[in-house]
């Protein structure tokens, strides 16, 4: 079986770990195969936002297999299973193609895995779609490359303003949008909630363009 990166590992599993976590022990049959559907349908959008390739997809069903058959809730491990692997089979389809997310995410390379990955799964889990891979930067050049490429292929972007990213000398200020933000504080509570209350009223046409998130 192909193996994955341990970047794309790391960020499934922990998909895969919060979005189990997050269905109530006493929820009906019916909602955790619904659960478990959306969950498979996140590793897909993970999958396509991490330019994953169509060879993960072995790895991810087993990994989805494994994890759910731990599972103490009544419903039908099957079913569930075999639901999955219908979507699952989707990674890697549409190769080349670029799925318009929620939010973008850009971030220096020291950030990608405790700060930027977490992030996105979290936002994911909230029903807010992220794009995060391509948006990795080492210079002033690839921030401005970042936010034209990002703003013009999702709804809006979030910089993660870091002491990573503050030591590399780089300044967003210039770049600015109403539909670009600076995110100073990553690891504060209400950060995820702000982001999805933002995303939401992007959706919804309510557009503040003084508001900058941390």
């Amino acid at each position: 079986m192909f193996i994955p990166p341990q970047g794309f590992r790391h960020a499934a599993t922990l998909l895969l770990t919060n979005g189990i976590r997050a269905v109530p022990h006493d929820a009906s049959p019916q909602a955790v195969a619904g659960a478990l559907a959306r969950l498979a349908d996140e590793l897909v959008a993970l999958a396509g936002d991490m330019r994953a390739s169509a060879d993960v997809k072995d790895w991810l069903i087993d990994e989805y297999d494994r994890t759910i058959e731990r599972l103490s809730y009544a419903f039908d491990v099957e079913a569930a299973k075999s639901h999955a692997r219908g979507i699952i089979a989707r990674v890697g389809a549409a190769a080349g193609e670029i799925a318009r997310r929620d939010l973008f995410l850009i971030y220096v390379s020291q950030d990608r895995l405790p700060v930027a990955a977490p992030l996105a799964i979290e936002l994911t889990k909230r029903r807010v779609s992220v794009a995060f891979s391509e948006y990795e930067i080492a210079s002033q050049e690839d921030l401005a490359k970042a936010v034209a490429h990002g703003l013009a292929h999702h709804v809006a972007g979030v910089v993660l303003r870091t002491p990573a990213f503050e030591r590399a000398g780089l300044r967003v200020e210039p770049l600015l949008t109403d539909r670009l933000r600076v995110l100073g504080r990553p690891d504060e509570p209400s950060t995820v909630a702000t982001l999805e209350s933002w995303a939401t009223g992007l959706k919804a046409g309510n557009v503040n363009n003084s508001d900058i998130v941390g």
